[in-house]
C-alpha cells in the first residue's frame, strides 16, 4: 500500500475506533448454558406457557419454530426453543435473512449490536430467531462484524402469523400455497398476501379456505367445516359394488375400476337425493377482491381449482352418506385405495425411445446426456429420464442403447399414487408422477447413474403434482453448535463451519452457473443475477459471464495470432509456460485484450461476486472440514518461500488448485488480478445495483493476492490498488463479458477479432 493511500487513514486515526478481530464478535459453543429455566421477566416476545429450559443451539433451524437468545453475561448465553407470544410479536423489529444475505445457521453465533461504535462485549441482550428472520425487541437497527468490517442489517417489514384454531377434533390441515413448507397450529413467518389451506376432519365434509394476511398481522383462523349429514340415510340405492368386492380387489387398478363403477351408479341414483340441500350447507368460494388479489392471479386460480375438486369430493361424500349403505362402500373404497397408494412401486421397464442431449453452446455439439422415454404418451406411465451412467461417456451410452446392447431398466416410485385429471367433471385419466429413482443394469451388472425425471406438461402442471415436486425436504438432521465446532476443532471459526450444515435456505442460494467452452472467449461461467454482501451492504448483480481461469499465455497467444498488427499486445510474462497465467501486464493492456475478444475487465463487484460463489466467507478454505489454503491457492507458503531454484516458485499453471463452488479457479493466489474499477481514497458510497467503484481516482483496483502474498492477502474481500501503468510478475487478469455474448445456439463473433 502506497504512502499516498495510507496518509488519509493516518489523519483519521483519532476519529476511528479499530475493531477487534472477527473472533471476538462471535459466540463460542461453550458460552451456551443448558438447563436454565425461562423466567417470566425474560424474553417478552417468547411464549412462557409450560417449562422451557435453555439448551445448546442446533442447526439448521426448524420451520415454524421460534428461538430466543438471552445474553446473561459477556461470555454466557441461554438459548430457548418455543413459540412466539402473539400479543408481543407485533412489537418486534424484523430483519430478513434473505434480504440481508445471511443464512439461519450462520447467524446463531453472531453477536449483534445497536451501534457500530460498540465494543465486542456490548452486544444486544435479547435476540429472537426463526428460520428466515432475526428479531429485536429494542432497536430498529442491528450491526455485526464480518471479515473485519462493520456491516448493518437492513430492517424489513414484520412478517405475519396465521394461528389455526384446533378446536375441531382430528383436524388435518394441508397448505395449498406452495410457499408454506409445513403446517402446524402456528404458521410463520409469512409475507403479506393470500394463503389457502385444505381442511378435513372425521364427521365433517372436506373444505378449502383462503385468507388475506397483512404486514405484521397475527391472524387467528377458525376453519368452518360443514358437518356430514346422514339424515335420511335409509334411502334405497341400487349399488352393485359391495364391501366384499372391494376386499377382494388385488391391485390399485382393480380398486379404481370399482370406484368408477361406484360413482356411475351413484350418479344414476341422484334423483333420490336433493342436492339443493348440499348447496345450502356448503359455503361458496371466496371472492378475489376480499382476498386482495386479481381474478387471474395464479394463487387465486390455484385456490379455485382446489376448491372445486374438494367441493366435488365433499358432494360425493355427502350424497353417499345420504344413500345409506352406499356410504359404507364408499369408505371401504377410499380406505383400500389409500392403503394401496401408500405403497412404493417397482418394476422392470423397456424404453419407448431414446434421444441424445447435445451441448448446443459447444462448437462440435457433443452429447452430454441421454433422454430415455418410458411408457406411452398420455398413458398411465408417461415419463422421461435425462442423465448419464458411470463408466461410459454420454455418447457411448447412447450408442449402446441404439445398437441394442444388453441394457435393462427398473423404475421405482415412492408411492403408487397417480394424479386423477378431470376436465369439467369428466375423468381424463390417471397418471403416475411420484418417480423416485431409475436402476440401470448393463451386461448383468448394476451401474450407478446420475439424472432426473421429466414429466410431460399435462401431468407436471397439475396442482397435486406441483405440490409433490416442490415438497419440503425431510427435516434435516440437526447438529449442536459444539458438534459443528468439534468437526473443525476451532471455536473461532464456528460461524463459518455452521455454513457447512445442510441449511436449505433455498431462496438465498443461487443455481450453479453453466460453463461454456469457447475458442474466442475461453472457458467462461455464465452467472445468473443474484445478491451478495459487498462492502457492508447487500447489492444486486445483473447476469454476466466471467472466465473460469486467469488468461493463460497460450490463450493470449492464440488471440494475438488472429488480430491485426496494430492491435497486437506483447506478452511480457517472465515465467514462461502455455498454461501459466499472463503476468507482467499493466492495466491498460489487460483491458485492451479483454475488449478485443468482446469483453472487459470485471468490476471489483463482479470479480468478488464470482469469487465468493454465493457465500459470505472471504477465505473459501474456511468452509472446509479442515481448512487448508494450499488446496485453493498458490501463495507465499507454497511458492515464494520455496526459492527461485524450485519449480514451484512463481505463478503456476492455472486450474491446478481446488475451484470454488461455481467451478472458477485461482481467485485467491497465483497472480493478483486487475479489475475495471478506479480507487479513490475518500470513496465510501456503494451503489445498490452493479457497483462500479469510484468515479474519481487514477489508481486501479486489483484483487485476490498472488504467489508472493501471505494468507491474509488472499481474502476475496480484500483489495489493493496501483497505477494503471504498473506491471509485475505477481499481477495478471481474467475477462468478463455481457451475458448477451453467449445468447443463441452459436457464440456471437466480435467484429474486432479478425480471422
Amino acid at each position: 500500500m502506497s504512502f499516498k493511500r495510507l496518509l488519509p487513514l493516518l489523519l483519521l486515526v483519532p476519529a476511528i475506533s479499530f475493531a477487534d478481530s472477527d473472533r471476538n464478535f462471535k459466540i463460542a459453543p461453550n458460552m451456551f448454558k443448558n438447563g436454565v429455566a425461562l423466567q417470566s421477566d425474560m424474553g417478552f416476545a417468547m411464549d412462557k406457557k409450560g417449562l422451557n429450559l435453555s439448551e445448546t443451539p442446533k442447526v439448521p433451524l426448524r420451520t415454524n419454530t421460534f428461538y430466543f437468545r438471552k445474553k446473561v453475561g459477556p461470555k454466557e448465553y441461554n438459548w430457548y426453543v418455543g413459540r412466539p407470544d402473539l400479543e408481543a410479536y407485533e412489537h418486534l423489529h424484523a430483519f430478513s435473512l434473505k434480504d440481508n444475505y445471511l443464512k439461519s445457521s450462520e447467524v446463531v453465533t453472531m453477536r449483534f449490536y445497536a451501534s457500530q461504535n460498540s465494543k465486542a462485549f456490548l452486544d444486544e441482550n435479547d435476540i429472537y430467531f426463526d428460520r428466515e428472520y432475526i428479531y429485536s425487541s429494542r432497536v430498529p437497527k442491528l450491526f455485526f462484524m464480518k471479515n473485519g468490517k462493520w456491516q448493518q442489517l437492513k430492517e424489513t417489514e414484520l412478517p405475519g402469523v396465521i394461528a389455526i384454531d384446533q378446536s375441531i377434533p382430528g383436524l388435518e390441515t394441508v397448505a395449498i400455497t406452495p410457499t408454506i413448507r409445513q403446517v402446524s397450529s402456528l404458521v410463520y413467518p409469512l409475507a403479506p398476501g393470500m394463503y389457502a389451506f385444505s381442511f378435513s376432519a372425521p364427521g365433517r365434509l372436506p373444505f378449502v379456505e383462503a385468507v388475506s394476511l397483512q404486514e405484521g398481522q397475527v391472524l387467528t383462523f377458525k376453519p368452518e367445516l360443514p358437518m356430514a349429514d346422514t339424515a335420511g340415510a335409509n334411502m334405497s340405492a341400487k349399488i352393485s359394488i359391495t364391501k366384499e368386492k372391494v376386499a377382494q380387489a388385488k391391485t390399485l387398478e382393480d380398486v379404481e375400476a370399482l370406484y368408477d363403477a361406484f360413482v356411475r351408479e351413484l350418479e344414476s341414483n341422484v334423483s333420490l337425493v336433493d342436492t339443493n340441500e348440499f348447496a345450502k350447507i356448503y359455503p361458496a368460494a371466496q371472492n378475489c377482491l376480499k382476498l386482495g388479489v386479481g381474478k387471474a392471479d395464479d394463487r387465486y386460480q390455484d385456490y379455485l381449482n382446489r376448491f372445486e375438486v374438494t367441493r366435488r369430493n365433499a358432494k360425493d361424500q355427502w350424497r353417499s352418506d345420504k344413500l345409506g349403505g352406499a356410504s359404507e362402500v364408499g369408505r371401504a373404497l377410499h380406505a383400500k385405495k389409500d392403503s394401496l397408494e401408500a405403497l412404493p412401486l417397482r418394476g422392470s421397464v423397456a424404453p419407448a425411445r431414446v434421444e441424445p442431449v447435445y451441448d448446443e453452446q459447444a462448437q462440435n455439439r457433443p452429447i452430454v446426456a441421454v433422454k430415455i422415454f418410458f411408457g406411452q404418451e398420455k398413458a398411465r406411465y408417461d415419463v422421461a429420464w435425462v442423465g448419464t451412467v458411470d463408466g461410459l461417456s454420454a455418447a457411448d451410452f447412447y450408442g449402446l442403447l441404439t445398437d441394442g446392447g444388453d441394457v435393462k431398466f427398473s423404475l421405482t416410485l415412492a408411492n403408487n399414487k397417480p394424479v386423477w385429471i378431470y376436465n369439467q367433471g369428466v375423468m381424463l385419466g390417471r397418471f403416475q408422477y411420484r418417480y423416485d429413482h431409475l436402476d440401470v443394469t448393463i451386461n448383468g451388472a448394476e451401474v450407478a447413474n446420475k439424472g432426473e425425471f421429466v414429466l410431460p406438461a399435462h401431468i407436471r402442471d397439475q396442482d397435486e403434482v406441483k405440490a409433490w415436486l416442490n415438497r419440503p425436504k425431510e427435516e434435516e438432521k440437526q447438529e449442536t453448535v459444539q458438534q459443528v465446532a468439534d468437526a473443525q476443532d476451532a471455536a473461532d471459526s464456528l460461524a463459518i463451519a455452521l455454513q457447512r450444515a445442510n441449511d436449505i435456505d433455498a431462496e438465498v442460494k443461487m443455481n450453479a452457473p453453466r460453463i461454456v467452452r469457447d475458442r474466442e472467449h475461453g472457458t467462461v461461467a455464465l452467472l445468473d443475477s443474484g445478491k451478495f454482501r459487498y462492502y457492508g451492504r447487500v447489492v444486486t448483480m445483473s447476469p454476466f459471464a466471467i472466465q473460469t481461469t486467469e488468461v493463460t499465455q497460450q490463450f493470449f497467444r492464440d488471440v494475438m495470432d488472429r488480430v491485426e498488427k496494430d492491435k497486437k499486445i506483447k506478452d511480457k510474462s517472465s515465467f514462461q509456460d502455455p498454461n501459466k497465467p499472463v503476468h507482467n501486464i499493466n492495466w491498460d493492456d489487460a483491458r485492451a485484450f479483454c475488449q478485443l475478444i468482446g469483453g472487459d475487465l470485471p468490476t471489483e463487484a463482479q470479480w468478488e461476486f464470482a469469487g465468493r460463489a454465493d457465500n459470505n466467507e472471504g477465505s473459501l478454505w474456511n468452509l472446509d472440514e479442515e481448512p487448508d489454503p494450499t488446496k485453493y491457492a498458490v501463495f507465499r507458503d507454497n511458492s515464494y518461500k520455496l526459492g527461485k531454484k524450485n519449480p514451484g516458485y512463481g505463478p503456476q499453471q492455472v486450474a491446478l488448485r481446488k475451484p470454488n463452488e461455481w467451478s472458477i479457479y485461482d481467485m485467491s493466489g497465483n497472480v493478483a488480478e486487475w479489475t475495471r474499477d478506479s480507487y479513490f481514497m475518500f470513496s465510501f458510497w456503494v451503489e445498490s445495483s452493479n457497483p462500479t467503484g469510484a468515479m474519481m481516482g487514477s489508481h486501479k483496483v486489483y484483487k485476490g493476492g498472488s504467489w508472493k502474498d501471505r494468507e491474509s492477502r488472499l481474502n476475496l474481500t480484500e483489495s489493493d490498488d496501483e497505477d494503471p501503468r504498473y506491471w509485475s510478475d505477481a499481477i495478471g487478469f481474467r475477462c468478463a463479458f455481457p451475458i448477451s455474448v453467449f445468447d443463441g445456439d452459436a457464440v456471437k463473433k466480435e467484429a474486432n477479432v479478425q480471422k
